[in-house]
């Protein structure tokens, strides 16, 4: 029975969590990204080597929407206890940008067709990452330069760039989200710019962009001018908005945000 318990509290046996995020390995950025995610009401897998590890998960995210696992996740198959077949994305939190590209090589030998992101100390491989076939490639010192160089001269902007890229975690505070467009969408078949000032109006949210997704591909269109821009079903609305305006949102679009797997 004992072992039974520990095997559980371990992850061994692991979980029907589906589009969930995924992440392999654990540290204090990952727990930073976690807590991102959680707020913003994500499902997460996280794999991680330190058995230690699991008794900080369990003791600071609620098991419906946390799942952790202890295993070697240099074996493979071991991820399937973490679902990752039916993950959304694979967030690859090793501490070295070889080993993640190692890694990421072999794990697309056994899983085809996930998505995966990795954080990059060195932006100068962020073009070997995609050739590899990572679907996005971050750098942290370059994310971090940016914004830090916008303290210098704007500092203004910069407070509010740093807080409309976390997670709103009150009804008066801002951040970006996208919503998905479903066939009961409202706005289906009307002109960018009338949906423009209509959700300006209804919620209070300010559209800032729209994504075609066509044929596998996905084209960002900012702020785009005049009327000739029309959303259609599999669109994605970008929206300026905060937390009350989320949830007027959430009952007009019929849905919530974020993005959908196809």
């Amino acid at each position: 029975m004992n072992n039974i318990k520990e095997n559980k509290r371990l992850g061994q046996y692991g979980t029907n969590l589906k589009h969930h995020a995924l992440i392999v390995g654990w540290n204090s950025f990952g727990k930073t990204v976690t807590d991102q995610l959680t707020g913003a009401g994500k499902q997460v897998a996280i794999v991680t080597k330190t058995k230690t590890d699991i008794d900080f998960i369990r003791e600071n995210y609620p098991t419906s929407n946390v799942f952790a696992l202890y295993t070697d996740y240099n074996t493979i198959e071991h991820l399937q206890k973490a679902n990752i077949q039916d993950a959304s994305i694979v967030f690859v939190n090793l501490e070295d940008d070889t080993e993640k590209l190692v890694y990421i090589l072999n794990l697309k030998k056994t899983f085809e067709g996930l998505k995966y992101i990795v954080s990059l100390d060195n932006a100068d491989l962020k073009q070997t990452f995609v050739a590899a076939g990572v679907t996005y490639a971050l750098s942290k010192n370059e994310i971090a330069s940016k914004l830090l160089a916008s303290y210098i001269f704007e500092p203004d902007v910069a407070i509010f760039n740093e807080e409309i890229i976390a997670v709103a975690e009150s009804d008066e505070l801002y951040d970006i989200k996208q919503y998905h467009v479903l066939k009961s969408n409202p706005y289906l078949g009307m002109p960018y710019e009338k949906v423009f000032f209509d959700l300006k109006r209804a919620c209070n949210a300010v559209l800032v962009g729209i994504v075609k997704c066509q044929e596998d591909k996905r084209v960002l269109l900012k702020n785009p001018d005049g009327g000739e821009v029309i959303v259609e079903v599999k669109d994605y609305l970008l929206l300026l908005v905060n937390g009350l305006g989320e949830k007027k949102l959430n009952k007009l679009f019929h849905t919530k945000e974020g993005l959908v797997d196809d």
